[in-house]
């Protein structure tokens, strides 16, 4: 067992700490016990993790004297949805768990989020325990508070915002994450990097070999970067009311994206290749709504690639007609939970380090970004 940092948060009064580190599941039984007197847990976990991790915490617990409930289920994202929820309360309800029981949620961003909505309605809201573990849920969803479930077509269009008492950042939990699925956590490290630290910019332009290695070094430093630029921006904001709009920085466009390339409810993108590609297209827009320069453009473009991202859409590969998937595209950003007035709020770049949130750009525009992207 290995701490490598703990960072300390504090939204809105809701302190609890990030632990980061190696082999530190120990951790959970600790806060629990600080916590709470009560003896019942349940862990939520995608199926991948039941007889690997899942089963040691279980153990760790039913040692040291809990009672220990499960629930675990396929973290795809169609299943993220009220027939999921549903199961989870029958088994709170069955084996009353109470407001000071704790909930354990342990996989990636669909299980986060919807493991997390559960404890936040359930009479009220039940303790929470994160245990991202992919990067993009350690530097992303597991962070921040917010929770939520799908509806029909809508990404999180049924949530709440909701802390838990600990995040548990165990970066044994990445030595097994696919290629694909890490890369994808780093474009949501670029884009905390466009929009506030070209100094992080710069070391990942610079330090591809040791961030694809997963070094513990490296990823502790390029992690805790990532979560204190979203807890910069989250703090004093956890609605959405300013700054923390910055963090949808390519979400909105990627989001349509996402949704719009889904084949018989199967993704054809990971969220963070939705963001790499989102984050060309406002990038797109940005040149021609703030007059930025094209280098701008083509220092993203050469980021995302270095990692192999996306950067646009190839809509032959995918099975699509070009002309129809932009206007499915065009169609789903119109329902972004974040308009107002049923107008667009766009986050764009005019230099890495700098954002802004724009309600006035021209929808031509934006339609214009997605004829650019999908190829």
């Amino acid at each position: 067992m290995a701490i490598f940092k703990t960072i300390k948060t504090d939204f809105d009064g809701c302190e609890y700490p990030i632990v980061i580190g190696r082999d530190i599941l120990s951790e959970i039984l600790n806060c629990i016990q600080e916590r709470t007197k009560n003896k019942k847990v349940i862990i939520v976990s995608d199926t991948y993790f039941q007889t690997r991790i899942a089963a040691t915490v279980k153990e760790n617990l039913s040692v040291a004297g809990y009672e220990v409930f499960e629930y675990y289920m396929d973290a795809g994202k169609g299943n993220k949805n009220f027939n999921e929820i549903l199961k989870i309360y029958g088994i709170l309800e069955e084996n009353n768990l109470a407001r000071d029981s704790t909930l354990i949620a342990i996989g990636g961003g669909v299980i986060g989020d919807l493991a997390g909505f559960v404890a936040s309605t359930w009479l009220r809201g039940m303790n929470l325990v994160h245990v991202p573990t992919t990067l993009m849920a350690m530097v992303d969803s597991s962070v921040g508070g917010k929770v939520a479930i799908n509806y029909r077509h809508t990404i999180n269009a049924i949530g709440n915002y909701y802390h838990p008492i600990i995040n548990i950042i165990d970066l044994s939990l990445i030595d097994n994450l696919s290629e694909r699925d890490y890369k994808s956590g780093i474009a949501e490290v670029i884009k905390c990097a466009i929009l506030a630290d070209s100094n992080l910019y710069d070391y990942l332009e610079k330090s591809r070999g040791p961030v694809l290695d997963r070094s513990s070094e490296h990823m502790t430093k390029f992690i805790s970067r990532a979560l204190e630029i979203k807890i910069d921006h989250v703090s004093g904001d956890t609605r959405e009311g300013g700054k923390r709009l910055l963090l949808n920085y390519g979400h909105t466009l990627g989001h349509s994206v996402e949704i719009s390339t889904e084949l018989n409810q199967q993704e054809q993108y990971r969220h963070g290749e939705g963001v790499s590609i989102g984050i060309m297209a406002a990038a797109f827009i940005a040149q021609e709504y703030l007059d930025v320069p094209g280098d701008l453009y083509d220092s993203y473009k050469s980021l995302f690639e270095l990692y192999d991202l996306p950067t646009y859409v190839d809509s032959e590969a995918l099975g699509f007609e070009k002309n129809k998937l932009t206007l499915s595209c065009i169609k789903n950003v119109q329902k972004d939970k974040k308009r107002i007035d049923n107008k667009l709020r766009l986050i764009l770049a005019d230099s890495i380090g700098h954002a802004s949130v724009y309600s006035d750009v021209p929808f031509s525009l934006v339609e214009n970004s997605f004829k650019h992207i999908i190829r």
